[in-house]
């Protein structure tokens, strides 16, 4: 429902509340849900996604929420203007950091002048991943009918160090950097070597992928609510925690994917948001994963301040992280059954000659864009 690929990466929200009840709202014809995810951090930086969840003619499907007034208010009364970075996608200034101990609240005004805001936040202070290690799991991933392998897997496992004398809730993300070699793909035509636009071709069926210009990544993010309560553990050092479980992912035919570099964050969240992404893991359970149509909306801590009645969707909060990342050399596992990046092997364009009125040597190599989903730049931590 929230978390998707996308993401992105994403990511939640927490709140210190006592209960968090479930309202079973129908997707009912045009049905209009405002979905909100993100949290301040002790990390630099601040990223919130405002979606509208919308269904029409019994179908569901969401759409970003563009055009906010968005901003953080602050316990010490400053406050702190977000901007928006791409749609529905709202982002604090780089040099933005939470502190421990200080509170927060999320403040929006929609374009059709709706205000919403969530309740305050405290900050508290984040356990710390002491290990991460990896296995490779020939089996990892079934299909949706549980009787057959789909693809392989990478699975993590952390090992981290709880407070003593407190009760603590944590919530694991997770990020995935990919080699790519594609960055481009044209259905029913071909790639303009000028524009890098896909040009299309009467009565053309077929697909032309493209090789990147230079070394890309892709990022992929977790589609799963990975939640613990130290309730029998409070104050040891947890160990062998599955924090990820990562999709074998390649290329495709002709192309070599030697490695994958996974991010681990390690979030202290609140006993509210705890019951809050507990409710959100059930229901996924119920309907597959995230992404699917969800049969409930699962009401969190964000109200319309002028429409109390109104039921509003998502989390915003604060929390500590702990982030570590862990580079997995794949090289070894050939054996592996893969989850393909396209879909499909790649088909690229074959190789010609240039030849007038073109002079152009095709077919052309397509830029790495930066985007949420790709990354022209090295990732730290990357090993090959």
């Amino acid at each position: 429902m929230f978390l998707r690929k996308f993401a992105f990466f994403v990511f939640f929200s927490f709140l210190v509340i006592s209960c968090v009840e479930v309202y079973d709202i129908r997707y009912d014809f045009n049905t209009e849900i405002v979905t909100i995810d993100g949290f301040v951090t002790d990390g630099r930086g601040l990223t919130v996604y405002l979606r509208t969840a919308i269904s029409s003619d019994r179908n569901y499907y969401s759409q970003p929420l563009r055009d906010c007034v968005v901003e953080l208010r602050v316990g010490d009364s400053s406050m702190i203007p977000l901007t928006e970075f791409s749609g529905g996608v709202y982002i604090a200034p780089d040099n933005f950091q939470g502190r421990v101990g200080q509170t927060y609240q999320l403040h929006f005004k929609t374009p059709k002048g709706k205000v919403y805001e969530s309740e305050k936040e405290k900050l508290a202070g984040a356990g710390s991943i002491v290990k991460l290690y990896h296995e490779f799991n020939q089996n990892g991933i079934l299909d949706r009918t549980g009787t057959r392998v789909a693809y392989s897997s990478l699975d993590v496992y952390a090992d981290f160090s709880d407070p003593v004398n407190e009760r603590n809730y944590y919530l694991w993300r997770w990020m995935d950097f990919e080699e790519q070699g594609i960055c481009a793909t044209c259905e029913g035509g071909k790639l303009d070597a000028k524009t890098f636009q896909c040009v299309p071709e009467r009565n053309s069926r077929i697909t032309y992928d493209y090789r990147c210009d230079k070394p890309c990544w892709e990022i992929y993010y977790s589609n799963e609510v990975n939640i613990f309560s130290d309730v029998y553990t409070n104050g040891r050092t947890v160990t062998a925690r599955a924090v990820a479980k990562i999709p074998f992912y390649a290329t495709g035919a002709g192309f070599s994917n030697r490695g994958a570099l996974v991010e681990i964050q390690q979030y202290s969240i609140s006993p509210g948001a705890y019951e809050y992404y507990k409710l959100l893991r059930d229901q996924a359970q119920n309907t597959g994963n995230l992404t699917d149509t969800p049969p409930a909306a699962i009401i969190g801590n964000i109200k319309n301040i002028n429409d109390s009645s109104e039921k509003v969707v998502g989390y915003f909060g604060a929390a500590g992280v702990s982030k570590s990342r862990l580079f997995i050399d794949k090289r070894p596992y050939n054996t592996a059954y893969k989850f393909l990046m396209l879909g499909k092997d790649p088909n690229l364009e074959p190789d010609q000659q240039p030849m007038p009125p073109l002079f152009e040597f095709r077919p052309p190599m397509a830029p790495c864009v930066l985007s949420a989903n790709k990354t022209p730049t090295r990732p730290e931590g990357w090993a090959l």
